[in-house]
């Protein structure tokens, strides 16, 4: 079965009350809002894959993946 890598090069915001909002932390969000918004996008890319190649996903398409995306 095809496993989802999720990438956690970048660690999650932690949100806490005595932290002021400051550069640092817009530009954080705004590196994880992109990096989320890529994961989606290349997840939705391969639902689309696998449906063009038979919707099943067998140990050849599995491995097509993984030389085709990662």
């Amino acid at each position: 079965m095809l496993a989802v890598i999720t990438h956690s090069l970048i660690s999650p915001v932690e949100e806490r009350s005595d932290m002021e909002p400051g550069i640092l932390t817009l530009v954080s969000r705004m590196v994880h809002a992109i990096h989320a918004a890529n994961q989606r996008r290349l997840e939705r890319q391969i639902g689309e894959y696998v449906e063009t190649n038979g919707g099943r996903i067998t140990d050849d398409l599995e491995r097509r993946i993984g030389q085709h995306f990662c």
